[in-house]
């Protein structure tokens, strides 16, 4: 029996988000500790990759400082953004206990209803109508644009709350909401906006794009295949909005209170965001986290997709490309 159109997509866009994010969790976390991550952290050198050795050696007696073994000099390999992430992810899982990359669960999955809520039924929505006024070409694109600002608008509070949660700035998702309204009122929780939006909507324009793309040529079966392919693409291209909109979401001010722990990193948007990290840091900065996110959005697509094209087709309403 067929369900009402908005039912089947509301729920097999729920199913959907809530089989991906409590799958991939800790992977979501490694991500916003690495992103959060501030200067260049002893794994981005050969002496971090292979541990902390040269400076723990035992000296014969009366060895000068001048006279210690040197680090070796830095290789570009060990600069290169998916390296650094690597060695990275190695040490944080060394010294961190399991359990603690399930931190920020709850908040993800709470999430999960509101977005999924409207993620896939704007998308929806709007590639109907706008289907009949646009060309084909760039329906895909112009729902996106509406889905990514849909998106933004009601997950933004509980991301700041799982940002920090993560990072073990708050102990609970309520005590991270209550932190950040005590800092800045409700404007706080709505801290990270603009870096969110203009990062949801470049995924939702290039992830459906791709997706519409290769509905035209593959068979549905192989949904898996074409969530992973989208997913991929869209994360490597947003990779930098994200990083920046991670630390904006987390960072404590100096005036935040005597017991924050946080990091100042002093962006006040975006763009500004953008220009302190590569002027300070180097353009490598933008690009930390990428394989912890890249591995949680490309298996994390396929999950997502799969699952919403079946929940969908056992509901009577298999996915169609728009034509």
């Amino acid at each position: 029996m067929m369900i009402n159109g908005a039912v089947e997509v509301i729920t097999a866009s729920i199913v959907a988000g809530l089989t991906q994010h409590a799958a991939l969790h800790p992977l979501d976390t490694l991500k916003v500790r690495l992103q959060y991550s501030k200067g260049v952290p002893m794994s981005t050198s050969v002496r971090g990759a292979l541990g902390d050795a040269l400076r723990d050696l035992e000296l014969p007696p009366g060895t000068t400082k001048a006279a210690r073994p040197q680090p070796p000099k830095e290789s570009r390999l060990w600069r290169a953004p998916l390296v650094v992430d690597l060695v990275g992810a190695t040490r944080l899982l060394r010294r961190t206990p399991l359990k603690s990359l399930y931190a920020g669960l709850v908040p993800s999955l709470v999430a999960v209803v509101p977005t999924a809520v409207v993620y896939m039924p704007v998308y929806e929505a709007a590639a109907a109508v706008f289907g009949g006024v646009l060309p084909t070409p760039i329906v895909a694109p112009a729902a996106g644009v509406a889905t990514g600002v849909a998106c933004s608008l009601v997950r933004v509070p509980l991301s700041v709350a799982k940002s920090r949660v993560q990072l073990g700035l708050a102990p609970s998702a309520g005590a991270a909401l209550r932190q950040a309204y005590a800092t800045g009122g409700a404007a706080a929780l709505y801290t990270g906006f603009g870096a969110t939006l203009a990062l949801d909507v470049a995924v939702a324009v290039v992830q459906f794009t791709a997706l519409d793309a290769g509905r035209r040529h593959l068979d549905i079966k192989n949904s898996a295949a074409l969530g992973f392919m989208a997913s991929a693409l869209s994360t490597a291209c947003t990779e930098p909005v994200d990083v920046v909109r991670t630390r904006i979401m987390a960072q404590l001010r100096r005036g935040d209170g005597a017991k924050a722990k946080g990091t100042d990193f002093n962006y006040t948007s975006l763009a500004d965001g953008l220009r302190k990290a590569a002027a300070e840091e180097g353009m490598v900065s933008l690009y930390r986290g990428l394989l912890p996110r890249l591995l949680l959005k490309s298996v994390g697509g396929a999950i997502w997709y799969s699952t919403y094209v079946s929940c969908r087709a056992a509901l009577g309403a298999p996915v169609a490309a728009h034509k």
